[in-house]
């Protein structure tokens, strides 16, 4: 089970040899077991990777993710083939039913509005009930954007009000992003291990975005971002607090016994299994049991 996200972070060669992931700096060398890794996080452009580094990173089911010269995730490579059953499992996407998607659309943005407000209370931030009473107004498919409302009160109680997420002087905003990005890529990472494209989404239908259905499936988990950002509020985006925002991802959750990994693959396996088999919707226990 990968329980482990390798980040680099300066100038290094990224090899592979006895199924292990080799990270040479200027003046070290790191060694991972490729059983233990998750994601390889390349934040610098100053890295080099090996093809053979690269195909074990894919067979052994291991995200690479690349950044951008300003720290930024800009890219990741998945492997082609994840799941035995990936054939039957487009087929089956492309018809969704809308009914369904627009449920489980409904369904998402409850288990968001209400984690927002498990954050605002755990925080002791005003606007708790009047955020949760918005999640009994969410309707199928959210045709009335309550979750665009929520967001519009969510942020400045939890940030101060004058806090927007348009500010991108804000040092909070880059943080927010890049964690976010580690989000999507997780909740990516799940859907093409379960044998399903994340360019056909539930709601988000940009052709020019390559992960619709991630977009869609992560919204409940933005909150824990929203949470380790809020921790780190008097800081900016700097390599240490990249880590951090990459360790949220595999730290455990005492109250939850799970961690994020973990509560994104089940969300991701059951919203798949209500899409394609009609099983129950997902359960989001975080909202629950969060305190």
């Amino acid at each position: 089970m990968a329980w482990r996200n390798v980040v680099v972070t300066k100038h290094s060669k990224i090899t592979a040899k006895m199924q292990h992931i080799i990270v040479q700096t200027d003046g070290e060398v790191f060694q991972f077991p490729l059983s233990d890794i998750g994601i390889v996080l390349i934040e610098t452009t100053r890295a080099v990777i090996s093809t053979y580094a690269l195909s074990q990173c894919a067979k052994n089911h291991i995200k690479v993710i690349s950044c951008d010269e300003k720290g930024m995730p800009i890219s990741e490579i998945t492997p082609y083939a994840y799941n035995k059953n990936r054939v039957a499992n487009l087929r089956s996407q492309i018809q969704w039913k809308q009914s369904d998607k627009d449920r489980l659309w409904q369904h998402v943005v409850k288990q968001k509005i209400l984690h927002q407000a498990a954050v605002l209370e755990r925080f002791e931030r005003p606007g708790t009930e009047e955020i949760k009473a918005l999640a009994d107004e969410v309707t199928t498919g959210d045709p009335n954007n309550r979750e665009g409302v929520a967001a519009h009160m969510y942020f400045p109680r939890l940030y101060g009000y004058e806090f927007t997420r348009e500010n991108s002087e804000n040092s909070l905003n880059p943080m927010l992003d890049y964690g976010y990005a580690i989000v999507l890529s997780e909740v990516s990472r799940q859907i093409c291990a379960h044998g399903y494209l994340t360019e056909f989404g539930i709601h988000h239908c940009n052709d020019k975005n390559p992960f619709n259905l991630a977009c869609d499936l992560m919204e409940p988990f933005r909150p824990f971002v929203d949470t380790r950002v809020k921790q780190l509020e008097n800081d900016f985006l700097k390599p240490e607090t990249k880590v951090k925002l990459v360790e949220l991802m595999r730290e455990d959750i005492p109250e939850l016994n799970t961690t994020v990994t973990k509560l994104i693959d089940r969300f991701v396996r059951d919203s798949l299994a209500f899409l394609s088999k009609g099983k129950d919707l997902p359960e989001f226990k975080a909202v629950r049991e969060q305190k």
